[in-house]
């Protein structure tokens, strides 16, 4: 006979094998003995949990011979074949790859019939999230109204993707992960009857990286199994097979960070990827060892923490590397690493980024070895603030006092020569920017470094919010052309850019910037080498209009070849008829077209090659109407 794996050799055969499930155990237990079964039922939890295990062991209690039954005998034919999967009144459907409308419509034909041998058919849907949203809708009917011997089972690791409508029909039980206590006292029934020798140390790390899951926990023990042979399976072998980085690494890693060793802790992480170990798994420990480190430190080893480590040693060594403000800021920035490298092309420089940013906190954050002496210098601080709190309470109120005698000479002064404005304490932004002279400053602009800073982080500030988008790509399409006390100002090659720009809801948005970043308001100046105003043409002189030809004078201007035919029109109407010329745009207006007509002259002029040139699609703006 074919070897047989362990997950499948130690499936629960009964409720009372559950192992983790006590609650949905129970609960089924209790509705099959009084007679309470439903119709549909609705298995959610993580993967390994034992959901398709606990559906089979409810198809055995409702179709044993025995019963119905809480304890299905598995001895007779209908459990023995419910077992092995041969049943014709148990059918197991993957959602996975049966997800379309047609497979749900073939099974509300098959629903109809009676069951072969039991009394109920079950039908088992693994995975029911993957069915399409048009297969749900097929099912509803049937979900919710069902004949009086079928019962629907219904299981997924992913409750969120399953239509309300679809759980409101069922009755649901959630499966929850497994304690790592109760996996490794599983295994340990389970290597005992197996004849697997394992030291306990393994069982344990088998149970912990499970990560709830039974399932994956007999794999992972398997696997190892084989590889041990006749030997013992050791904690050393599991390591090496799980690729687990290891506890040495890992603290050697954290007392560098806590020493601020940013050399040694990029040494530790070359030597442990050297070995080929994954950087995912080594963010994933020094998380779990941090973390572990944070509970002892704060309380201690309460009960059913499930600490990463469990030596006392250990976990006092650790806990006393940082302060107890230094482990939310690392645990941020390792599960930032973490989320990195979901999608990184270069795993190490990732952690290798986030180690050198946690050397920096670390060693940035105060070491509780130094605490007398912190606050020593905290009293001194407090100290320092309170004289410089006096000092400064003393000159307010010589301010105060000499502002009366000196208002009389700051008034006269202001005569003399005109005051800079300036912006008051209390005053809102638009008030500051209103005492701004409106007329085109006097002079030439100087370009400064100052300037030339505050514009690019105009440019900056602009890019970095999405609903100034717009502004953005206008403004980018000029430059800085220097800047005054009062005015700031950029310069373009395009006119229309400038008008556009020069209106009141953009320049309201820029002079609030410019103000937010210089300290003080600046009046925004848009030079595009000619002056806005000029911008529309000019409308041009109407002409007296020209004395209309008659008939005959037209006739006598045309040419010989054209005047047979214009004869016969003026026998028509007549010597002294008067001929219209035909406007060039009356194709135009009858709905034809034509190219040579001009555009109104009131629309302004048409937006040359070089202003679309400047132009981006999301820049342009129409212009304003007239």
């Amino acid at each position: 006979m074919a070897y047989v794996a362990l997950y499948r050799k130690w499936r629960p055969r009964s409720f009372s094998e559950l192992v983790g499930q006590e609650h949905v155990s129970r609960t089924l237990s209790q509705a099959i003995a009084s007679g309470r079964v439903g119709h549909a039922y609705l298995f959610s939890g993580p993967r390994g949990t034992g959901k398709t295990n606990t559906a089979k062991i409810l198809a055995k209690a409702l179709n044993c011979e025995q019963g119905p039954t809480a304890e299905p005998c598995g001895v007779c034919e209908s459990c023995r074949r419910v077992g092995d999967g041969s049943s014709m009144d148990v059918m197991e459907i993957d959602a996975a790859s049966n997800r379309g409308i047609d497979e749900i419509r073939e099974l509300r034909e098959t629903v109809k019939f009676a069951p072969t041998m039991g009394r109920y058919k079950v039908y088992i849907i693994d995975e029911v999230h993957m069915l399409t949203s048009e297969a749900f809708n097929a099912l509803l009917k049937t979900l919710e109204e069902p004949p009086p011997q079928v019962v629907f089972i219904l299981a997924t690791t992913e409750l969120s993707k399953v239509p309300a409508t679809i759980q409101s029909r069922c009755q649901r039980y959630d499966f929850k992960r497994i304690s790592a206590k109760a996996i490794e006292a599983r295994l340990r029934e389970i290597v005992q009857a197996s004849g697997i020798e394992a030291e306990d140390a393994a069982l344990a790390l088998v149970a912990r990286e499970a990560d709830g899951g039974l399932r994956d926990a007999l794999s992972t023990l398997d696997q190892c199994a084989s590889l041990a042979g006749p030997e013992r399976v050791t904690e050393t072998l599991v390591r090496e097979i799980m690729g687990i980085v290891g506890r040495e690494s890992v603290l050697r890693i954290l007392r560098a960070l806590a020493a601020k060793d940013a050399k040694d802790a990029l040494a530790a992480v070359g030597e442990v990827l050297a070995e080929g170990k994954d950087a995912k798994q080594l963010v994933t420990e020094l998380v779990a060892e941090l973390r572990a480190a944070m509970v002892y430190q704060a309380a201690g080893k309460p009960e059913g923490a499930a600490l990463y480590e469990t030596d006392e040693a250990v976990l006092t060594e650790t806990a006393a590397l940082f302060p107890p403000e230094a482990f939310l800021p690392m645990l941020r920035g390792l599960h930032d690493a973490l989320t990195e490298l979901r999608w990184t092309t270069e795993p190490r420089i990732a952690v290798e980024t986030a180690l050198l940013t946690l050397c920096r906190r670390a060693g940035d954050a105060p070491n509780p070895a130094a605490e007398p002496k912190a606050q020593t210098a905290s009293g001194e601080a407090e100290a320092k603030i309170r004289t410089l709190s006096a000092r400064l309470e003393a000159l307010e109120k010589k301010i105060a006092s000499g502002a009366a005698s000196a208002s009389g000479a700051i008034a006269t002064k202001a005569k003399q020569t005109p005051a800079r404005p300036t912006v008051p304490a209390r005053m809102g932004a638009a008030g500051s920017r209103a005492a701004l002279p409106n007329a085109v400053p006097p002079g030439r602009f100087e370009t400064t470094p100052e300037g030339e800073a505050l514009w690019q982080s105009l440019l900056s500030e602009l890019g970095a919010d999405p609903e100034k988008k717009v502004i953005r790509a206008c403004v980018g399409n000029g430059m800085f052309g220097g800047m005054t006390d009062q005015f700031f100002c950029v310069r373009f090659t395009s006119a229309f850019l400038a008008k556009r720009l020069d209106r009141e809801d953009y320049r309201d948005v820029l002079e609030s910037a410019l103000e937010r970043l210089a300290g003080r308001p600046l009046r925004l100046f848009m030079d595009s080498g000619a002056p806005v105003a000029s911008l529309k043409k000019p409308r041009e002189e109407k002409k007296a209009p020209e004395r209309k030809k008659t008939a005959k004078e037209l006739v006598a201007s045309l040419p010989p070849e054209d005047r047979d035919a214009v004869a016969q029109v003026v026998e028509i109407f007549g010597a002294d008829a008067k001929i219209l010329p035909v406007a060039e745009d009356v194709g135009n207006k009858r709905g034809g077209r034509n190219p040579q007509a001009q555009a109104p002259e009131d629309e302004g002029p048409p937006i040359t090659d070089e202003d679309f040139a400047a132009l981006t699609d999301e820049a342009y703006i129409p212009p304003e109407e007239p």
